[in-house]
């Protein structure tokens, strides 16, 4: 993990020197969900981390990248789980998402062959000093529960929760200034 944080450290300190910060932004979130995807045996494109703009009105994916340009949900949305766990600056483990109202229209964005439908998911809130900056989710995708592997703990919403406290300062300090 200080791997990760070294190079997070490195890479946001070039922020003034980069001529795109937001690619510079983008690319570490990716670096960082190719370490939670490994830590949480999940693929890359089960690992989601959504950002809090600049005026702190919605929350725009910083990843998966191909999310970043779609759009962003607005705070005041109550239907939506990142929504309610940034408001609540809790974590959560959901084991049967398809039984739950939430927005699923970016589930239907095709990262894969074909869109596969969320099973299975931990939403934690990105805490710097105790402020919610932003919030990540790793999922299980499969078309049943079953083939979606195994049921989240709250363990590991506790270890989401501690990785994305140890980040966080790199990508507050690396977010762009109009995100």
């Amino acid at each position: 993990m200080q791997d990760l944080i070294d190079i997070l450290k490195a890479m946001a300190s070039k922020k003034e020197e980069i001529a795109n910060p937001l690619e510079l932004f983008l690319d570490m979130a990716e670096r960082v969900v190719k370490r939670v995807s490994a830590e949480f045996g999940a693929k890359t494109d089960e690992v989601a981390i959504l950002v809090l703009t600049s005026d702190r009105k919605h929350l725009r994916f910083a990843a998966p990248r191909k999310f970043a340009d779609l759009g962003t949900i607005p705070v005041s949305k109550r239907d939506s789980i990142a929504v309610n766990v940034l408001a609540r600056k809790s974590g959560e483990a959901m084991n049967n998402v398809p039984m739950v109202k939430h927005v699923s229209f970016f589930e239907s964005v095709k990262i894969r062959d074909r869109a596969v439908p969320i099973q299975k998911m931990i939403t934690v809130p990105i805490l710097l000093q105790g402020e919610a900056v932003g919030v990540a989710q790793v999922s299980r995708k499969g078309d049943t529960p079953a083939q979606a592997g195994p049921d989240f703990t709250s363990a590991d919403v506790s270890k989401a929760q501690d990785l994305f406290a140890r980040i966080s300062p790199y990508l507050v300090e690396a977010r762009p200034e109009r995100f």
